[in-house]
């Protein structure tokens, strides 16, 4: 029968299409899932992160560092080690701790990644000229670049957006 032939390899066409297809997918969706894991983990670093940075206690001002070296890279690691914590901070009591609002991962490569996280700082200290505790509420907006090193996610580049005052109370 003549027709067949055609017919036959049309369907074999259609049978490896179809093959292809449903590796193609689930390669795919295997894909997703890998960067899935990797956008949880760059936002956790990022609000790890965040949270170090914007959490302070005058009792502790080298503890402020190291925790914020372990979460850098690059250059940002180097100008944190070889900072100092203001006297100031610590003649004045200052002292902050961080909420994070959200975390928002808005690049992402194998190597490289860039995200957005809006905190809330309750931040106090002692006024210099009363002696009058101060306390200020902050909700601060930052973008972070994050590097892969090895397996950890790290923190290289660091913008503040912006701040926006939710009041002080006490002396001002």
């Amino acid at each position: 029968m003549p027709g067949r032939g055609p017919a036959y390899a049309l369907l074999g066409l259609a049978g490896l299409l179809l093959a292809i297809a449903v590796s193609s997918g689930w390669s795919g969706a295997t894909r997703l899932a890998d960067r899935e894991d990797d956008r949880g983990a760059v936002g956790a670093a990022a609000a790890a992160f965040v949270t170090a940075y914007g959490s302070f206690d005058f009792r502790n001002p080298d503890g402020y560092t190291a925790r914020l070296v372990e979460l850098t890279a690059g250059e940002l690691r180097t100008a944190i080690t070889e900072a100092a914590v203001d006297p100031a901070a610590v003649a004045q009591q200052r002292a902050s701790t961080t909420r994070i609002e959200s975390v928002s991962v808005t690049a992402l490569s194998d190597v490289a990644a860039t995200a957005t996280v809006r905190a809330t700082h309750e931040r106090s200290w002692r006024d210099a000229a009363s002696g009058a505790l101060v306390q200020e509420h902050v909700m601060q907006h930052v973008s972070l670049r994050l590097v892969r090193e090895g397996e950890r996610w790290l923190v290289a580049e660091l913008l503040v957006l912006g701040e926006e005052a939710g009041g002080a109370q006490g002396a001002r």
